[in-house]
This record gives structure tokens, C-alpha cells and sequence, in this order.
């Protein structure tokens, strides 16, 4: 039995006995401040700037820290490790010559006398989107152009001075660090309106503040309830075993704060690209579309990311697509705004809470999107899930925009 016991244990002692010692790290609080660095040389970057220099040969060193004030008052502090020569600064949103304070701090957080170099950034990020600000004139409201060739996070702020007097509210922000892009504020009465944005980057650094002068053009909700009016090629059967719960008068019911009912979702197994089709119950000129994605889904699975939007405007339109009944209206990209990575909080309120806004505008292969139609069909080319011959599609409400034309 005791030689048993000896068997059972034996390889734990060995498994402990191979085990690595971790080497303690001794901080001796009495030895002094490490040497500061040498021969730091500067290379200036849009709103920031790169330092290199040689550390110190001490083995109290940990690291280098810079300190630094990017706008009066506010101060920045980045840190490089022992294992690299070089310090990257940014934050700075205007041009200019600064001051920055380098320390080789030791392991006893012990910190040298300062190196004081001079960075001269050149124009930020910040400012440089600027140039490239534009507003127009949309239906219900005013149109945000931007391009943003750092891909910086942004916040597009949008103000209005409603009462002509001076006196700026903020109408909308908008956060995105897509390379370019258009963003729509809607809900505005169709005279002139005094509009201004500009820009905000992560460190509260703000550009000039464009200011113009539009009149929305006049819009307004094509009123809900819509019509089903399902066609045989359409894609409009519930998911399986859900057809309380996924219906398509899902998609003009008014409820998106729902994950689990009052959805559009179809079988997994329709073909892609596939149809809905809607019966506005009037006939109207459309100036958008508007897509709300399904509470906590957003840009993920079976949401939509590409698709073409059709009307028509017979009394009766047949099935086929491309017969004579329907004309293309436009053709959209869903587009994340805070671009690649993660999903952000403005990302899902946008794309459920918002509902994403897709304009029907002008294009050579589309001359004229406004024309008047009584039925709309929805075609899903790709969803989040990739390009597949066959998916599912879910959306949790579409509201149409345009004027009547009765």
C-alpha cells in the first residue's frame, strides 16, 4: 500500500520539480535615478511627432516617459519601455512649436532630470479633414460629407442656430474613422436654416466650424402600415416554426427595441440574392429608405450589407425583376462607422436605435431615382455572414421616405 502511495504521487513531485522559478524582481529604493537619454533626435508627424534616442545603460532603467502639453492647460504623458529607442507622441491639434520633458524613470520609479526637446507637428489630422467638410441640402434635412485619410476616430458634430440669433444647439453627432463618407440628419422643415460642423478627434482637439445656409427639401414618412404583397420568387416565409414572431409586417410594425419578435427573419435556407416586395398603399416619389438592424445583432449574421431597392408603380406588378414593371432605384452598402474592429456603442445605436439612412440619389447608371412608385422590392445581395448562395435575412423595421404624388 505504501509503495502504491509513492506510485500515485511521484509524478506531481516531478511535475513540481520541473516547474521554472520565476526570478523575483528586487527594488532597491536606495540607488539613484537612472541617466537620462542621449543624442534624441525628432521627426515631426501630422499632430504629433517621433522621438529617438539612446537609452541608458543602467540596470535600475525601466523606462522613458515624455511629458507634454498639447493645448493650454492640458497635459499628456506616453511611456516607452527599456526594449525600444524611440517615443511616439501625439494629441497635438494645432501647429506649432512644443515642449517636451523626456525622463528615464528607474524601477524604484525613481525619475532623471529632464531632456527638454522642441517637436514642431505638422498639420493634425483633425484639422486637415476639415478642408474636406461639406454640407448640403437632403430631403427632410441636411447631408455631412467628410474624407478622412488617417482613418483617426472622429466625432462629426453637427449645430444649427434654429433662431437666426447667434445662439448654436447641437443637432447631431456622428463618430466614424472610415476613410469617407456621408452621414444625414433628417426632421427639419423645408426652409432656410442656419447649419454649422465640425470636427472633434479623441484628445477634445476641434476644428474649424463650417457654417452654411440650406433649405431641407421637403419629405416626409410614407405613412404605416405598408401592405404585403408577396410575389411567387420572393423570399418572405418566417423562420422555420416562427411565424408569429417573424412575420414580415415585422418590418413596419414601429418596434426595434425587440431582439426576439417583431423581426423580419426568413428560413435559413432561402437563395441569395433574394426579394421582398411592399405595398406603400399610395403612390409616392421616394427620397430614402431607412433600415433599423436587429437589437443586439447589429453588423453581425444575417443583417443586411448589400442591397438594390426597386419600385413600381403598375397597379399589379409582375413577378419578374427585370420584365418592365421595375426600375432601379438604387443600389447600398451597410458601412459600420467607427470602420474596421470592434463594435461600438454609437454602432449599434445607429444601426437599431437610428436605423440606418440609405438616400436615393442620382447616378450614371441611375439618372433619375425619383420617380413614382406604389410598390417597393428589397433585394438582399450579402449579409453579414459573407457572399452565399443561399441565407437568411433579418431586418427589424424599414420606414420609406418621399413625397406623395396623388
Amino acid at each position: 500500500m505504501k509503495n502504491l502511495f509513492w506510485i500515485n504521487i511521484l509524478p506531481l513531485l516531478l511535475l513540481l520539480s520541473c516547474k521554472e522559478e520565476q526570478p523575483s524582481v528586487n527594488i532597491d529604493d536606495t540607488l539613484p535615478a537612472p541617466q537620462a537619454v542621449k543624442n534624441v533626435t525628432v521627426k515631426n508627424l501630422p499632430g504629433g511627432a517621433v522621438l529617438y534616442y539612446d537609452v541608458p545603460d543602467d540596470k535600475n532603467f525601466l523606462y522613458v516617459k515624455a511629458e507634454y502639453e498639447i493645448r493650454p492647460g492640458v497635459i499628456r504623458e506616453t511611456k516607452a519601455s527599456l526594449y525600444t529607442d524611440t517615443l511616439l507622441l501625439d494629441g497635438f491639434g494645432r501647429q506649432g512649436e512644443y515642449a517636451v520633458k523626456l525622463y528615464s524613470v528607474g524601477r524604484n520609479e525613481k525619475p532623471s532630470e529632464p531632456v527638454v526637446v522642441q517637436v514642431a507637428p505638422e498639420e493634425a489630422p483633425v484639422r486637415q479633414a476639415f478642408h474636406d467638410l461639406a454640407l448640403t441640402e437632403g430631403f427632410g434635412g441636411v447631408r455631412l460629407f467628410f474624407e478622412n485619410p488617417y482613418m483617426k476616430d472622429f466625432a462629426f458634430c453637427l449645430i444649427a442656430d434654429t433662431l437666426n440669433n447667434g445662439d448654436w444647439t447641437a443637432l447631431q453627432t456622428f463618430y466614424s474613422k472610415n476613410s469617407s463618407g456621408v452621414f444625414s440628419h433628417s426632421g427639419l422643415n423645408p426652409k432656410p436654416i442656419k447649419v454649422g460642423s465640425y470636427i472633434r478627434d479623441r484628445w477634445g482637439n476641434t476644428s474649424d466650424t463650417l457654417v452654411s445656409t440650406l433649405t431641407p427639401l421637403f419629405e416626409y414618412m410614407i405613412p404605416k402600415p405598408y401592405g404585403v404583397f408577396n410575389l411567387p420568387s420572393d423570399s418572405f416565409e418566417p423562420a422555420e416554426g416562427n411565424a408569429g414572431r417573424y412575420a414580415i409586417t415585422g418590418l413596419w410594425d414601429g418596434i426595434t427595441n425587440v431582439e426576439n419578435s417583431n423581426i423580419f427573419a426568413n428560413s435559413h435556407v432561402e437563395p441569395m440574392p433574394q426579394t421582398f416586395t411592399v405595398n406603400l398603399k399610395q403612390s409616392a416619389t421616394l427620397s430614402r429608405i431607412k433600415v433599423h438592424q436587429r437589437i443586439k445583432n447589429e453588423y453581425t449574421g444575417s443583417m443586411v450589407k448589400k442591397f438594390e431597392l426597386y419600385g413600381s408603380n403598375s397597379n399589379n406588378p409582375k413577378d419578374d425583376l427585370f420584365g418592365g414593371d421595375w426600375v432601379l432605384l438604387g443600389r447600398f452598402e451597410s458601412v459600420k462607422p467607427s470602420g474596421p474592429g470592434a463594435i461600438t456603442a454609437e454602432d449599434r445605436n445607429y444601426a437599431n436605435v437610428q436605423g440606418e439612412n440609405f438616400e436615393l440619389v442620382p447616378t450614371d447608371e441611375i439618372p433619375n431615382p425619383w420617380v413614382p412608385v406604389r410598390f417597393i422590392r428589397f433585394r438582399t445581395l450579402e449579409t453579414y455572414n459573407g457572399p452565399s448562395e443561399r441565407g437568411q435575412v433579418i431586418i427589424a423595421e424599414i420606414s420609406l421616405f418621399g413625397q406623395s404624388t396623388k
